[in-house]
């Protein structure tokens, strides 16, 4: 009686054990937002499109190009006026623009271990330009942060947005001012003014 050689089965058997382990009968798998490459960054066709980018995105190292390109090249962010006074240095918050922002961000979310952010509710109508192209929305957010540079974990007040429609059809910010609320939490500015070091 003729007998199959022990060498030429286990051969068979070994090659596929590796092609199935190697994952050749599965579709590869969809990247998941938030990591890496695979971060969705939503097209700014809404204002609100832009809002779900920054809340997504903002402080998050894989995000951090995807908020800054929903700031419009002419982007300022103005603190509150009681940030402002109490800053140290003085002159945190001079000049903040797209750069300033995208630096600031930046250095934020290499230190971020956690981030969540949200806008609650508008706490006033929106004021909107007679060519539609424009829009002043007003809203109450807080910002929860767990990071090494600043030892609150909830920032919370108003922010008043400007958002800009340009020749694209695109929305972008192109300013954005801050507000203490009254609830006594510091403000996202406050935050923003942590991680202005060195420029």
């Amino acid at each position: 009686m003729r007998r199959t050689s022990p060498g030429w089965a286990g051969s068979i058997a070994a090659l596929l054990l590796g092609v199935f382990l190697s994952g050749c009968f599965f579709s590869p798998r969809d990247p998941r937002p938030g990591g890496g490459s695979g971060v969705v960054c939503l097209t700014p066709n809404t204002p609100e499109a832009v809002l779900s980018n920054v809340i997504a995105r903002y402080a998050s190292v894989a995000g951090v190009t995807c908020y800054t390109q929903m700031l419009d090249a002419t982007f300022a962010f103005h603190p509150d006026a009681s940030d402002s006074i109490q800053a140290l240095p003085d002159t945190v918050y001079a000049n903040w623009n797209r750069d300033i922002e995208t630096r600031d961000v930046s250095n934020l979310a290499s230190n971020a271990t956690f981030h969540t952010a949200s806008f609650d509710s508008e706490y006033a109508a929106r004021v909107i330009s007679s060519d539609q192209r424009t829009q002043i929305r007003f809203y109450a957010y807080h910002l929860v942060i767990h990071a090494s540079q600043v030892s609150d974990t909830l920032f919370q007040g108003l922010a008043d947005v400007t958002f800009f429609q340009g020749a694209d059809a695109q929305w972008h910010i192109t300013n954005w001012v801050d507000k203490r609320d009254g609830s006594g939490a510091r403000t996202w500015g406050f935050l923003r003014a942590r991680y202005r070091v060195g420029f």
